[in-house]
């Protein structure tokens, strides 16, 4: 009984594996047929590919270093209080009441640390 049932599997195996390699390559005939059709193809208005490609970005090019001086206290104090000008001004046109603002003499704990193996921890 076993035997009869490899007889009958193994044709369909052959039968599938022939037919799925007919799936593997088409004509130049039809291929050439249904480029022609619409909606398959290029499209007519398709611009031409350039004669030379262009080059590839420079990827791992470094910017040269910033020749810029970094802000003093005063200055990072003043951008400071415009902004938070400018958020509390933002926050009254819409309604809102503006952010209170924290007191820098207020003396706070000591920070906690928190050990390099915690999962609070980016490392």
């Amino acid at each position: 009984m076993r035997a009869a049932g490899v007889r009958r599997v193994v044709p369909l195996v052959m039968v599938a594996a022939m037919g799925l390699c007919g799936c593997a390559e088409i004509s130049q005939k039809f291929a050439a047929t249904a480029s022609q059709l619409p909606g398959i193809g290029m499209s007519p208005d398709a611009p031409e590919r350039p004669a030379v490609e262009g080059a590839y970005p420079a990827v791992h090019d470094m910017p040269a270093p910033r020749n810029s001086v970094m802000l003093t206290d005063i200055e990072q104090q003043k951008l400071e209080d415009d902004l938070t000008v400018a958020r509390d001004r933002q926050m009254t046109s819409v309604g809102l009441k503006p952010v209170e603002k924290k007191s820098k003499t207020k003396q706070q704990g000591p920070a906690k640390l928190i050990p390099a193996a915690s999962s609070r921890s980016i490392y």
